[in-house]
């Protein structure tokens, strides 16, 4: 079995901070991104952290369970943390699982 490919990186920017994973979050990788979340969820001052899934090729149940987790740690502390860019899989999967509308950022016009 081959082990999936995932990279982040994070930039802030004013009071928002950018979490770009790229590749794949699944159950290989799914606790170097838990961990990312969670330090950025603990040491960020600002209100908002945004997850840009553009580069994600896949996310399974472990992924999602793992952004719910992350999305409910950063409103218990006053954060809005929101997916943005979610390509058409992405999309899908987050439909399915119904929190499209919880979890991705409205596409500002």
């Amino acid at each position: 079995m081959t082990a999936m490919s995932f990279d982040c990186t994070i930039e802030r920017s004013g009071d928002t901070i950018t979490v770009t994973p790229e590749g794949d979050i699944g159950v290989e990788t799914t606790a170097p991104m838990r961990e990312v979340l969670r330090q950025v969820v603990e040491s960020h001052d600002g209100d908002r952290i945004d997850v840009d899934m553009s580069a994600v090729t896949f996310l399974d149940s472990t992924g999602l369970g793992m952004l719910v987790a992350a999305h409910r740690a950063a409103a218990n502390k006053g954060i809005e943390l929101r997916l943005s860019e979610p390509g058409p899989m992405i999309r899908m999967v987050l439909e399915i699982a119904n929190l499209d509308g919880v979890l991705v950022r409205p596409a500002e016009n």
